[in-house]
């Protein structure tokens, strides 16, 4: 249309945009934990791939979310150290900590 002015968000620009930061500030309590359930499957499924289909990785990963009362609180404090860095980045280094590569 002549004379308009429209901005286009692409999804990468959105996606570089996406921060711990804003998991932490802008998300409810369940938005945030349904986005860390989110973030575990898919490093769990993930790792499964990865370990030819077998299991023990993988369940490493759920038993850290899910059983841990550790991982909540070592989360939040991460994301709040790390407010700039991609919130999948983060949860990615600290399962890495925990359940190995």
């Amino acid at each position: 249309m002549a004379g308009s002015t429209s901005v286009a968000i692409t999804p990468a620009a959105a996606a570089n945009d996406f921060t711990a930061a804003k998991v932490m500030n802008e998300m409810k309590s369940d938005e945030r934990a349904a986005y860390f359930a989110g973030v575990v499957e898919g490093l769990a499924i993930a790792r499964y791939m990865k370990d030819g289909k077998q299991n023990a990785g993988m369940n490493c990963i759920y038993s850290w979310y899910y059983e841990d009362k550790q991982t909540l609180p070592a989360l939040y404090e991460a994301f709040d150290k790390y407010p700039s860095y991609p919130p999948g980045s983060i949860m990615d280094v600290l399962v890495k900590k925990k359940c190995g590569e």
